[in-house]
């Protein structure tokens, strides 16, 4: 069984604070369009606002998705995931550069003085495919203005955390 969608409403009270609802839903992605799971997340959404004092700002929904089987099936040895290249992309609109990163990067994509080698196969691979865009799909700015072309790269350490603090509400 395949993990479950999400629906997610962000809400706002009358102070001006933030929170967050969400519930999984069942679907049949085999029948089901983006469209139809947009109308649902939107009649939920107006059943949701009818029953809180709050302002729904906006949400999304979180399909998960089982990786192909053509990915590597257990981690190479190498990097570790805190280990992360930065791609610094800019869009064809204003001067804000969009930031893709790649934790575990392959220590091959890297030049003798360990700084990031453009020219590494499949790092250039995949960013001529952000820039290019495949099928109609475009990876964008948040602002959704296209990406189209490299800014910098250089590497990082980011902190990862094991495991994340849930709060589970029970009636």
């Amino acid at each position: 069984m395949a993990d479950p969608t999400f629906f997610e409403y962000a809400l706002q009270d009358d102070q001006g604070l933030f929170s967050r609802t969400s519930f999984p839903v069942a679907y049949n992605g085999a029948t089901e369009t983006v469209d139809s799971i947009i109308g649902a997340w939107l009649a939920y959404g107006a059943l949701i606002n009818a029953a809180v004092d709050g302002k729904i700002t906006g949400g999304q929904v979180l399909i998960p998705l089982e990786r192909d089987a053509s990915w590597k099936s257990v981690p190479a040895e190498g990097n570790n995931v805190n280990q992360v290249m930065n791609l610094n992309f800019l869009n064809d609109f204003n001067s804000y550069s969009t930031s893709i990163l790649l934790p575990s990067y392959k220590e091959t994509q890297l030049n003798a003085d360990g700084s990031v080698n453009l020219a590494a196969t499949a790092l250039a691979a995949f960013i001529a495919a952000i820039i290019a865009g495949s099928g109609a799909v475009f990876p964008n700015s948040t602002s959704l203005h296209d990406l189209n072309a490299l800014k910098d790269a250089f590497l990082t350490v980011r902190k990862v955390s094991k495991t994340k603090a849930q709060t589970i509400a029970r009636p």
